[in-house]
């Protein structure tokens, strides 16, 4: 089976794939396995809790988290990553490659099937690779669009128009007085956050104040890590109307942000304690784009599945993150509250509808512009990596087709054990739900 993407969601279907007895091939276009938590200096964990708190989340993400913690480095999380690929001697992995091409058949009039994917290596060099299952763990669902795979993009299924949420370019400081700044944080001078030894977030009283040189800038609250090194990461700085799938628009993101980053510090020198000395040190190699492709497939997750907490029958992991929205728009308001709700990821948001090998694993599977606000999040991603890469093991022992774990219980339920052998956490189904089948969101082209 082949696993395009080297982000966290592919290192997981990876792993879960060659845990139960598939030959894997996992492709990367860069030379370091982890995705934005790597290239993009993502350090942090948007994590998945119950209401008291409560661990939602197990198998492979748990085992992740246990080694790398609430906060990290880029070395140590790829450190890990690699490590984990490297205790399973059934992956291959190959890196240096880019996604080119796709070819199909159709193995019925509603149902392709993906036969080969092309790519070329840093020399340029043609290299095709075949597979009877295909995961798909590109943040932006590369490979399915070069498929044809239906998708919307961005808040296109609302009606509006395709803008998406907003790009941040993470950079690192020198100079902050960490004690200083975790010591010092008050809610009633700050606003609603807080700080510990290793993260501080929130400030968004302080930033009410803030003027960005840029429009097409916004700062609403700072997300701050602090290294071993002792350089403190920013996820602060919201680019608006930018196209993550563009470069010339990923270039701009980038620019503008490099311009905002020395003017922002300059603002926090004389309102934050520690940060008197604090200057901008570098940038992460990539952007966190947070939306691109929404796909259509079996099922669609929707924000009242998220809202109400709905776990279906299928469902293939618990989430509850927020439905963290960053803004399309400079005049736009948060829509919901930062309430959790513990709700389940179906299996068949991750199958395209109209393919039969083809799953996905990242921000870009079946989701609503809202819903994805919660479902975009790294441990979520993961949870669905797991379950991807567990049921294409299942299905080529079984030569089953993904539809068939949505449409057939008892495929389901083959994938639900495996999963629940490995530590993954999910929802008791009463008897009387065995012979059910799960209720199919609608979709659209």
């Amino acid at each position: 089976m082949l696993v395009v993407g080297g982000t966290p969601a592919g290192v997981a279907a990876a792993i879960a794939a060659a845990r139960d007895g598939a030959d894997v091939t996992l492709v990367a276009r860069g030379s370091v396995l982890g995705g934005i938590l790597t290239d993009g200096m993502m350090d942090q964990w948007d994590i998945n809790v119950g209401p008291t708190g409560n661990a939602i989340q197990g198998g492979l993400f748990r085992e992740i988290h246990a080694r790398l913690g609430d906060s990290f480095t880029p070395q140590a999380a790829a450190s890990v990553f690699a490590d984990l690929i490297a205790r399973e001697p059934r992956i291959t992995v190959r890196t240096g490659l880019t996604l080119e091409a796709v070819d199909t058949t159709a193995s019925a009039p509603d149902s392709r099937r993906v036969e080969r994917v092309r790519f070329t290596d840093t020399r340029n060099h043609v290299e095709t690779i075949t597979a009877d299952a295909v995961i798909d763990a590109t943040d932006n669902g590369d490979l399915a669009a070069l498929a044809g795979a239906r998708y919307d993009l961005g808040r296109q299924d609302t009606g509006r128009d395709e803008r998406t949420q907003a790009v941040t370019l993470m950079f690192a400081l020198r100079g902050v007085d960490w004690l200083r700044l975790a010591s010092s944080y008050e809610n009633a001078r700050y606003g609603p956050g807080g700080a510990t030894e290793r993260r501080a977030w929130g400030y968004s009283a302080t930033l009410a104040d803030y003027v960005p040189l840029s429009r097409d800038i916004l700062v609403r609250d700072l997300n701050l890590g602090r290294e071993s090194t002792g350089s403190v990461t920013v996820n602060a700085i919201d680019v608006l109307g930018i196209d993550g799938l563009k470069r010339e628009d990923l270039a701009r993101a980038r620019s503008l942000t490099e311009r905002e980053a020395p003017h922002l510090v300059d603002f926090l020198r004389t309102r934050l304690a520690g940060f008197e000395n604090a200057s901008v040190d570098r940038f992460a190699r990539a952007i966190y784009v947070r939306e691109t492709r929404h796909f259509a497939g079996l099922e669609r997750l929707r924000e009242s599945d998220v809202w109400n907490g709905r776990v279906p029958f299928d469902a293939i992991g618990l989430s509850s993150y927020p439905m963290d929205l960053h803004p399309t728009t400079h005049d736009e308001k948060l829509a919901y509250a930062p309430l959790r709700h513990v709700y389940g990821v179906p299996f068949g948001a991750l199958v395209p509808r109209g393919f039969s090998n083809l799953l996905l694993a990242s921000p870009s599977i079946s989701a609503t512009h809202i819903a994805a606000g919660s479902a975009r999040v790294i441990p979520t991603t993961i949870e669905e990596g797991e379950a991807a890469g567990t049921a294409c093991a299942i299905a080529l022992r079984g030569h089953l087709s993904f539809s068939e774990f949505v449409t057939d219980p008892r495929a389901f339920l083959s994938l639900r054990d495996d999963l629940l052998i490995h530590g993954v956490l999910l929802p008791e189904i009463a008897e009387s739900d065995h012979g059910a089948r799960p209720s199919s969101g609608t979709t659209r082209a």
